[in-house]
């Protein structure tokens, strides 16, 4: 918890006495009543953590809370959705902020204005929030909420100065740290890192993975979940389980880089799959069951991994059910000769990853073939000194997926 200006450590005090802990908030969106309901956690150092509530809604939200002459703001960056939904969550949180008055000393009803927040964009005001502490009375629908109480100029100014120089920056796939490994084509958001490991931590990776993996060996590869493998007490979700402490590090090594969003930490999956030369995996999506980003580190041999063209079938019919034959998320077929809009010569020590469009709507897969031939659609050949026509023979080939398997329900505790 910070302010913009002096304030005295009494009112500083006072101000975290009044607001750190936690709240049952509900808010209006448009006229749209209790459009967001939940938990909200202020600590007095001034963050901020938002659970949904309800069984129907999955989400959790994280930022900050300000105090300056008597006014409190809070700005959440959060993602929800209906434990029912079908379709993909998008790649951004939604933003909200939060403006009103300190909380009331005497208890009940805190009331504020609500904003909507887009990035680079002015935030609108959009409706009213009504936070009570659990203790309390449930907190009744914002249509029958106090009105809003008008809060000092002074301090809602220096409130939406300080929340203004704080507020996270844009994506980071889109800054230009990443600019460079961007894979230009009619596909966006595919990047591709060709030395993201030294070939000593490419070693070090395969010797672990050959001593302590047990694998499931399937017709196309073998393979081994982490992170998220058995099923919940209701069935509509998966439990979570820790990573081995080899996978943490490249999570969070992941999650430092901004490649998954901080509102989602930890990344809770990694998939493990080794091909043997011959052997490849059908085009298939992953399907709305994992936040729409994956990203894939490369050990062994080389291989060419390939993007297919755009398709629009119904959101409902991926990714939710298995295919046995293919072993991989049921989708329906591929029109005959269908050719790969966009390859890629995924090389050891590489990292692959995609997301928004690319993950949503264009099916990824390997070839099952003992060599790769480069075609005008390996978009980085030139760069690794390759021509179109040329024949690369394959190894074994280790890679690791690693995504955010999102949670359907809340019988195992909140969205992880």
């Amino acid at each position: 918890m910070a302010s913009p200006r002096k304030e005295s450590w009494g009112a500083i005090a006072e101000a975290a006495q009044l607001v750190a802990g936690e709240w049952f908030i509900n808010a209006s969106i448009l006229q749209c009543h209790d459009a967001l309901l939940g938990r909200l956690v202020f600590t007095e150092t001034g963050d901020a953590i938002y659970l949904a509530a309800g069984g129907e809604l999955v989400g959790r939200g994280l930022g900050f809370w300000f105090f300056d002459r008597g006014v409190v703001g809070f700005q959440v960056d959060i993602f929800q959705y209906a434990t029912s939904s079908t379709k993909h969550v998008p790649t951004e949180p939604t933003r909200f902020r939060g403006i009103a008055k300190l909380p009331p000393r005497k208890g009940g009803p805190w009331i504020g204005e609500w904003y909507f927040a887009a990035f680079q964009s002015p935030p609108r005001l959009v409706g009213k929030f009504q936070a009570i502490r659990p203790s309390q009375a449930p907190p009744v629908s914002t249509a029958d909420a106090a009105p809003l109480e008008d809060v000092p100029a002074g301090g809602k100014k220096g409130i939406i100065a300080m929340m203004d120089k704080v507020a996270l920056g844009p994506p980071a796939l889109s800054t230009k740290a990443w600019v460079s490994h961007r894979i230009s084509g009619d596909i966006s958001d595919v990047f591709y890192v060709r030395n993201f490991l030294e070939p000593q931590q490419v070693e070090e990776m395969e010797r672990v993975i050959d001593k302590t993996c047990e694998w499931e060996h399937m017709t196309t590869r073998d393979t081994q979940e982490f992170g998220c493998t058995s099923e919940c007490p209701c069935g509509r979700s998966l439990v979570k389980a820790d990573l081995p402490k080899w996978q943490d590090n490249l999570v969070l090594a992941l999650h430092n880089l901004g490649i998954f969003h901080p509102v989602l930490f930890p990344a809770n999956s990694v998939r493990l799959n080794a091909y043997s030369p011959g052997q490849g995996i059908h085009p298939h999506a992953d399907g709305p069951i994992y936040y729409p980003r994956a990203a894939i580190l490369s050990l062994g041999s080389h291989c060419v991994f390939d993007f297919y063209p755009m398709e629009d079938f119904d959101e409902e019919k991926r990714g939710f059910s298995w295919d046995l034959d293919k072993e991989v998320p049921a989708s329906p077929e591929l029109p005959p000769g269908t050719k790969p809009a966009l390859s890629i010569l995924l090389e050891p020590g590489s990292l692959l990853i995609f997301s928004g469009d690319a993950f949503i709507y264009h099916r990824h897969g390997i070839k099952a073939c003992e060599e790769d031939e480069i075609t005008r659609q390996v978009k980085n050949a030139k760069d690794i000194g390759l021509s179109e026509g040329d024949l690369l023979r394959r190894g074994r080939r280790m890679s690791l997926t690693i995504r955010h398997l999102l949670p359907r329900c809340m019988c195992t505790g909140p969205a992880s």
